[in-house]
């Protein structure tokens, strides 16, 4: 044996239709809701003439700069506070690289499509299509279906529409018109409710209007809104008439605001049930903020893609507030890169937070956004001159009441961070909703020449944004930018111990319905019926036009990650605290540090223009276990009792050295870097949500976090683009579960359209790793996960892509027994060892298989040749 010449050939073989899968195609928009399935019966094919209107929407180029800029913007002290952005100027840092945008469009008109709108934002591209050219382009089939909620029928694709990888689309908007926008509004036959008693109220029927607000919530206000423009979202018309009966109605006879109408898609070609919305808001604006220069109404067809709306808001940049009172759709990515753009330009956007009490359900966009603020509803209760005496949370008792709970697709924001959860039912890991409220019930408007009573979260809303405006108007008089997006404010405000000055606490009553009998109660402080309650006087606008001089620097958020005891990617940090004012300021640090953390002052009195740097350093890290452990840092100015945060993450184990996969491990508490196509559901059948184990077990492999997949009726799908080496080899790993077995189960794992596995009906099984050999065709791939869980779900975690090391021979020698192959191998991933006696034949025999245990595996052939001849083994990595 010793005389034998062997020539090794080591091949790392990948399955072949791995190699070839090129052309990998994203999805550009969501499944059609799971209520679209019940049952899923085409009654026709769309015709492939119709014209559709479609909203194309690019991503941001810089979302991470994006973050970090906001974050200074809304930082007190920082350089950059409240100096905003132009439209321009927010394309140029943030959007799409005009040649992205520019092949985006030549991309819609090689394919047949009409362009009718461009953005200044570069987000979004208006295009008019053929049926018959968005299915051939979105690899779609468009038909009509029965709505299953609503009387009327409704066109929608077969399946997921998807394009070509390398086309920089975030979503397409107007593939189908299954989600209408539904109003937040309730209209009343007569009289008031017996809850509260409007004694003051100024309108014929005895309740609110025009001054009435102003008197309950800011008595002996002289600011009128002067030179503010408010604009509206509306998803239908209104009657010039109505607005001019109103203001004759509330007094207003001179210098009247302009009613401005700017179309939006081509506007709605006539008035429909959205009519009482449309008037209640403008009216509304004039009760609150009478002498304000335009009110702008944005009207759109109803359904209507959310990000034209908002995008031609953002883009005019004529209004420093914006009110919304319409709901309607699963949550967006692309029309929250809007909400983005308005922050970045100083615009404050309110929302109502919907009229169904307790979140029970899949949220409705916007009502969960963290990008704008949620305003719930009241019943407001006043003497007969129309002051304040008391108010509880607007609940009718029947399913109809005050918005709130938790939204669990949407991560606790930073400025949310540190506000007491204990009591409230509230989140420490998802937003919090309401933010703030005002009163919405016993309001009198003009609609038709007729006054009735309207009631609902829509009339909170719209008053929000006409106070804005009253803010606005102080701030301009003192020298002051825009307040823009008041959420930091409010929680930095309502955290200090002036509360009360500027806030009415609502501590009286709930939203809970017939589903959530026991969420949400009111209660001291912040909770999930009214947020921190309503305006307690001018108080709040001095406070809001008063700039805290205490600064806090980074403007970035601290992390820092490594392995279970350590080393870590970053172990201390220096904190600036600054005092840019000109009187002496002390600040303090509240609340216990956990025991992993350590900082050199928790306080200290600052002279006028002077700084004092903190030291923050991790300390007894060694008994910390894999997860993610996180801390706001609240800082005090004492002088005028304001509360700053600067999160504090730490994450343990859960990295692995070379992996391409962004947020594998779900520890963000969310979906972020990964792209969810499916519902998001928080009740009964659950599913397609990023949770805590002690809510789901079996949910969490590692770490705090992991995500929960599955859907009745339909295939959800989570995909996530993956930067690689063309012709590289990687070694894709995940861990899955399946704790209930179920006959209508389905699991896949796809890499760039090509199946690494799937499961169908599997029996119940615990955590298993999934490992697969992957070769990269382009400069991306595409990792994808579907599954379908009728009455459980799929927990998935610890998803990973390592680069592949080249194998190495490590050693080859000949036995007694046989011929001994040793080489370099990677733990959990089998090996198939192969021969033949001759390379020009083909011919390769499988002489066994052997699962990696170690760094170095080993295999003996035991009926190795033993004439002399030549011989070639080959290992190959099986699919």
């Amino acid at each position: 044996m010793m005389g034998r010449f062997w020539l090794f050939i080591w091949l790392l073989q990948i399955p072949t239709g791995l190699l070839g899968a090129a052309g990998a195609r994203l999805p550009v928009d969501r499944p059609l809701p799971m209520a679209a399935h019940r049952p899923m019966l085409s009654l026709g094919r769309l015709a492939g003439t119709n014209e559709l209107r479609l909203a194309l929407s690019l991503p941001l180029r810089d979302p991470a700069g994006l973050t970090n800029f906001l974050t200074a913007l809304y930082r007190p002290g920082s350089p950059q506070f409240h100096q905003y952005v132009t439209p321009e100027e927010f394309a140029d840092r943030f959007g799409p690289r005009m040649a992205d945008y520019a092949a985006v469009e030549q991309f819609a008109r090689t394919n047949g499509f009409s362009v009718v709108g461009t953005h200044r934002n570069r987000l979004v591209l208006d295009v008019v299509a053929r049926a018959a050219d968005a299915e051939r382009v979105f690899n779609v089939k468009l038909s009509w279906y029965q709505h299953p909620t609503e009387a009327r029928k409704f066109f929608g694709p077969d399946t997921v529409p998807t394009v070509d990888a390398q086309m920089r689309l975030l979503r397409v908007s107007g593939l189908d018109d299954f989600d209408s926008r539904h109003s937040n509004l309730m209209i009343a036959s007569g009289g008031t409710s017996a809850r509260r008693t409007p004694n003051g109220g100024s309108s014929p029927l005895g309740t609110y209007m025009g001054n009435d607000f102003r008197q309950a919530y800011l008595p002996g206000t002289t600011l009128t809104g002067t030179g503010q423009n408010v604009a509206l979202v509306e998803f239908d018309t209104f009657h010039p008439q109505d607005i001019t009966n109103y203001m004759d109605a509330i007094g207003l006879t001179n210098n009247q605001p302009k009613v401005i109408v700017e179309p939006v898609d081509g506007g709605p070609s006539s008035s429909g049930s959205g009519l009482a919305e449309v008037t209640l808001d403008i009216q509304m604006v004039l009760a609150m903020s009478p002498g304000v220069s335009n009110i702008i109404v944005y009207e759109a067809p109803n359904p209507s893609p959310w990000v034209d709306m908002m995008s031609e808001i953002a883009n005019a940049n004529s209004a420093a507030q914006v009110s919304c009172s319409w709901s309607g759709g699963a949550a967006e990515a692309a029309t929250e890169q809007i909400f983005l753009q308005m922050a970045a330009q100083g615009q404050s956007v309110f929302n109502a937070s919907g009229d169904a009490g307790a979140f029970t359900h899949l949220v409705p966009f916007p009502c969960a956004s963290a990008n704008v603020t949620q305003v719930g509803g009241t019943d407001l209760d006043t003497d007969t001159n129309g002051n304040y005496v008391a108010e509880m949370v607007w609940n009718f008792d029947d399913g109809v009441a005050s918005g709130g709970g938790i939204g669990l697709e949407v991560a606790l924001p930073a400025w949310q961070m540190g506000v007491d959860m204990t009591t409230n039912g509230g989140s420490e890991f998802w937003r919090n909703v309401p933010d703030v409220a005002l009163t919405a019930d016993n309001i009198y408007i003009i609609v038709n020449g007729q006054g009735i009573l309207g009631s609902g979260t829509s009339c909170a809303a719209p008053l929000w944004a006409g106070l804005a405006a009253l803010i606005n108007q102080q701030a301009a008089h003192l020298g002051e930018a825009r307040v823009g997006f008041l959420n930091p404010a409010i929680y930095s405000l309502c955290r200090g111990t002036n509360y009360d000055d500027i806030f009415h606490d609502i501590v009286d009553g709930n939203n809970t319905n017939g589903i959530s009998e026991t969420n949400f109660v009111a209660e001291p402080g912040f909770d999930l019926c009214t947020g921190w309650g309503t305006p307690a006087s001018t108080n709040l606008i001095n406070a809001l036009t008063t700039i805290d001089p205490l600064g806090l620097f980074p403007v970035t958020n601290l992390v820092a990650g490594g392995l279970v005891g350590g080393p870590f990617s970053r172990t201390n940090w220096v904190v600036t605290v600054t005092n840019a004012g000109s009187n002496p300021l002390t600040w303090s640090l509240g609340g216990a540090l956990p025991a992993w953390l350590w900082i050199s002052a928790t306080n200290s009195s600052l002279a006028a223009h002077t700084a004092t740097n903190l030291t923050l350093r991790l300390v007894n890290t060694e008994g910390l276990a894999t997860g993610n452990f996180y801390h706001a840092l609240t800082f005090t100015n004492l002088e005028l009792s304001r509360v700053q945060t600067i999160p504090v993450r730490l994450a343990i184990g859960l990295t692995v050295a070379g992996n391409i996969v962004q947020n594998g491990g779900f520890e963000t508490g969310d979906f972020s870097d990964w792209r969810l196509e499916g519902d998001t559901i928080t009740t009964n059948a659950v599913c397609n949500i990023v949770a805590v184990d002690a809510d789901f077990p079996g949910l969490v492999h590692s770490g705090t976090f992991g995500a929960l997949l599955g859907e009745e009726g339909t295939k959800a799908s989570l995909t996530q683009v993956l930067a690689t080496t063309p012709g590289h080899s990687y070694l894709v790993s995940f861990w899955l579960d399946d704790l209930m077995a179920d006959g209508g189960q389905q699991f896949s794992a796809v890499w760039s359209g090509t199946n690494l596995v799937t499961l169908a009906g599997p029996t119940s099984f615990t955590w298993s790793n999934f490992l697969f050999g992957v070769v990269a065709a382009d400069t991306n791939a595409m990792l994808e996960f579907d599954s379908e869980n009728v009455s459980s779900y799929f927990g998935l975690d610890d998803v990973t892509v390592t680069p592949l090391p080249p194998i190495a021979v490590a050693s080859c020698s000949f036995l007694t027994n046989g011929f001994q192959l040793a080489w370099s191998s990677l733990p959990g991933l089998s090996y198939t060892v192969q021969f033949a006696p001759d390379l020009t034949a083909g011919d390769w025999q499988d002489l066994g298989t052997v699962s990696a245990t170690n760094d170095l595996t080993t295999f003996v052939d035991t009926n190795s040749p033993t004439d002399g001849g030549a011989g070639f083994y080959r290992l190959v990595l099986p699919p």
